[in-house]
């Protein structure tokens, strides 16, 4: 079976708000300038953890008797984040992170149990605008939020004596958004620390799960549309500011 598409009309929708997006970016950076704006660059590193309500849980389905579960158990984000200050409000962050989901597989029938595990492999460029809130004299408080373009390795297969299974890309592509919230600590010296955490949220199902499980005569298979929702732990370290280059 092939997976489902996302519309062509959303896909063009989508490649008009991130080419919009870009414009948007290069005139801000065009006048930042005339602000003398601030650069700095830093690694973050977010461990991924599972939240039922918000979309990241558990994904389950039984036909006929046969229950098959999928979830996300843990995973992590990680990566270079670069931000442009355009004020003392605002700022623009980007950056490219490598992101690994791992999933537990679960078939269960009347007298029978079988656990297994697979993982994803995927990339993204998050474009987020940053808003910031002064709380101390070192001691800020910030807001983010924006597009991100996620990109997916390959299609992921697994199998044992009772089961295979095979994940399919729903795109190469495919759009997400992504909202931050997060607290740092500024020092001229040391740089800054950060601590917050983010929800990611891509527009449309990533992969398609297909399942097939054959074990003491019982034969059955499912579908199973990967959400790819999470939530993480941001912590982050930025480098000192390059005064002279400034």
């Amino acid at each position: 079976m092939i997976p489902e598409r996302i519309p062509l009309s959303f896909s063009v929708l989508v490649r008009r708000m991130f080419f919009l997006l870009a414009c948007f970016q290069l005139q801000l950076q065009s006048s930042s300038f005339a602000q003398k704006g601030s650069t700095i660059v830093g690694v973050q590193y977010k461990p991924i953890f599972p939240v039922g309500f918000l979309g990241t849980g558990k994904q389950s389905s039984t036909p006929e008797l046969v229950t098959f579960d999928v979830e996300l158990k843990s995973g992590y984000c990680a990566g270079m984040v670069i931000r442009h200050n355009f004020s003392e409000l605002l700022a623009l962050e980007s950056g490219i992170n490598y992101v690994k989901r791992k999933y537990n597989l679960t078939i269960s029938d009347a007298d029978f149990k079988g656990k297994s595990e697979f993982r994803i492999i995927g990339y993204e460029i998050p474009v987020n605008l940053l808003v910031y809130i002064q709380l101390g004299e070192k001691l800020f408080m910030n807001a983010s939020m924006g597009p991100s373009l996620d990109m997916f390795a390959s299609n992921v297969q697994s199998y044992d004596e009772y089961f295979q299974h095979v994940s399919f890309r729903n795109h190469i592509f495919q759009a997400s958004v992504l909202a931050n919230l997060g607290w740092e600590w500024r020092t001229e010296e040391s740089g800054y620390i950060y601590l917050g955490a983010s929800y990611h949220r891509p527009f449309s199902f990533i992969y398609l799960t297909k399942i097939e499980y054959r074990y003491r005569g019982k034969d059955e298979s499912t579908d199973q549309k990967l959400l790819g929702n999470y939530l993480t732990l941001d912590l982050r370290y930025f480098f000192p500011e390059n005064k002279k280059r400034k």
